[in-house]
C-alpha cells in the first residue's frame, strides 16, 4: 500500500513552474473559482463574442477543441485541489494545455476564455 502511494505520487520540481505556467494556471483556479469556468460544460470556455462569429463547421471544431480543453482543465483542477501544484506533471499539464490553446487560438482568433 505504501509503495503504491509512492510511486503514485508526482515527482516535486525544484524551483516550481515557470512565470507563464504559474500566471496561466492562478488564471484557470480563478475562474473556475468565479464560476466562469464550469467543469462539467464546455461552452463555458469559449469566448461567446468570437464563437458566434464562426462559420458552422468552425464551430463545431470549437466545440470538439472545448471538450479537450476542459478534460485537460479537470486534470489540472484535480491536481491543484491535491496539493500537487509544484510538480512536472503539473508544469507539464498546464504547459500542454496553455500551448495547445494558443495553437488553436492561432487560427481562430480569441476563441476561449482561459
Amino acid at each position: 500500500m505504501e509503495e503504491n502511494q509512492i510511486l503514485n505520487t508526482p515527482l516535486q520540481k525544484k524551483g516550481g513552474m515557470s512565470e507563464e505556467n504559474k500566471i496561466f494556471l492562478d488564471l484557470l483556479m480563478r475562474l473556475i473559482a468565479e464560476g466562469k469556468i464550469q467543469l462539467y460544460s464546455p461552452s463555458s470556455l469559449l469566448n461567446q463574442d468570437v464563437y458566434q462569429k464562426l462559420d458552422e463547421q468552425k464551430q463545431g471544431n470549437a466545440d470538439f477543441e472545448a471538450v479537450n480543453l476542459l478534460s485537460a482543465v479537470r486534470e489540472i483542477k484535480d491536481l491543484h485541489d491535491a496539493g500537487f501544484t509544484e510538480t512536472f506533471q503539473m508544469e507539464n499539464s498546464v504547459d500542454r494545455l496553455r500551448e495547445t490553446k494558443e495553437r488553436i487560438e492561432g487560427v481562430g482568433g480569441d476563441l476561449f476564455i482561459i
